[in-house]
């Protein structure tokens, strides 16, 4: 009969684990730079343990990685003696190399792709919440046809975060609203859009809230915005300080639109009294159609949406109510022809 020590068993696997781990570390060439994904992966996960699980290897393999890189430059990478894993002088100058090799490597497999004519690829596209529905899955679903070669990486999340992943080259593409990133990103404008201040068409909203009845005829009707009427520069306009006092329904503050409705408010004299933050647009909407405040759209929201609110609709008379919503990519980067044929298609569907 024969009894299994399971325990010893485990023990023996994990030591032959260790001792491949260390042999192949040993087998590779003696070039800065080997262990550059492990070194990477410590940086990103802060952590020694961390790293070694998401790369499969044993902890101490990872350490004789490091030591051994450590010993090529002959600089220390992390500063070992702090209670937080911390890059050094020269740590911080490697991960700076090692990123900069990421974008290299990153840019021939993209320019090889392009040598295959689509047929093979790689595309991430960002978007927030109502930009990925109404402009980027209707996008993607005709790429996809063209093109079934090109995999997509379709990534949501608010504008501010995937600006981020932009300029960290984390994404090749987003559409969001175009404001202030002249600087930072190349863009092409698909269609400029217009913040309107949708208001509940209930009667008692205007007597409960003070707000002055004789704002009443300058309101436009959801079938009027998606007509375009507001848009004539003779049509009515009110002041948004006309509605200081209702209650207000925005976005979150890592989102544009509150960045955006926080300094209308303030251009007019008044800080917003918020009843709710909420995530999408739509909801603001629904929102709004439920009683519950105002709310700030932009008429692409109403042009698009699928069904109308009890709302009413004000074109404001602030400068700053308008933006352009664009496709951008990161200044000076390789822009690939997976990247200009989506670009050249999201215009073909939206532009004009």
């Amino acid at each position: 009969m024969i009894i299994l020590n399971i325990p010893r068993i485990s023990y023996i696997i994990k030591f032959i684990i260790l001792i491949f781990s260390i042999n192949y570390i040993y087998m590779q060439e003696n070039n800065m730079f080997q262990s550059k994904d492990y070194i990477y992966e410590i940086y990103r996960c802060g952590s020694f343990s961390a790293a070694a699980r998401n790369l499969y290897i044993t902890q101490p393999a990872i350490s004789i990685a490091v030591k051994k890189e450590e010993q090529e430059l002959g600089q220390p990478i992390f500063e070992r003696s702090s209670s937080r894993l911390l890059l050094t002088d020269a740590g911080r100058a490697y991960i700076d190399a090692v990123e900069k090799l990421h974008r290299i490597e990153d840019d021939l497999k993209i320019y090889c792709n392009d040598l295959s004519n689509l047929k093979t690829g790689a595309l991430r596209i960002g978007a927030s919440s109502f930009f990925l529905s109404s402009i980027v899955l209707p996008v993607v679903a005709e790429y996809s046809r063209r093109y079934p070669g090109i995999s997509l990486d379709v990534q949501e999340a608010p504008s501010l975060e995937l600006q981020k992943r932009l300029a960290n080259e984390a994404l090749d593409i987003l559409v969001d609203p175009a404001d202030q990133q002249g600087g930072t990103f190349d863009s092409v404008i698909l269609f400029e859009d217009h913040f309107l201040l949708a208001v509940p068409s209930a009667p008692n909203f205007f007597a409960s809230m003070g707000i002055n009845k004789d704002l009443l005829p300058a309101a436009f009707t959801a079938d009027e915005i998606r007509r375009g009427v507001h848009l004539d520069p003779a049509a009515p306009s009110v002041s948004l300080s006309s509605f200081a006092k209702a209650p207000f329904l925005l976005l979150r503050p890592e989102t544009i639109a509150y960045e955006r409705a926080m300094k209308l408010c303030s251009q007019n004299g008044f800080a917003p009294n918020i009843r709710l933050q909420l995530d999408q647009l739509a909801t603001a909407y629904r929102s709004c159609g439920a009683g519950l405040g105002v709310t700030l759209l932009s008429d692409t929201v109403v042009r698009m949406s699928d069904h109308d609110e009890p709302v009413v609709f004000y074109k404001l008379n602030s400068d700053d109510v308008s933006r352009d919503i664009a496709v951008m990519w990161k200044k000076k980067r390789y822009v690939s022809k997976a990247m200009e044929e989506f670009t050249k298609l999201a215009a073909e569907m939206f532009s004009g």
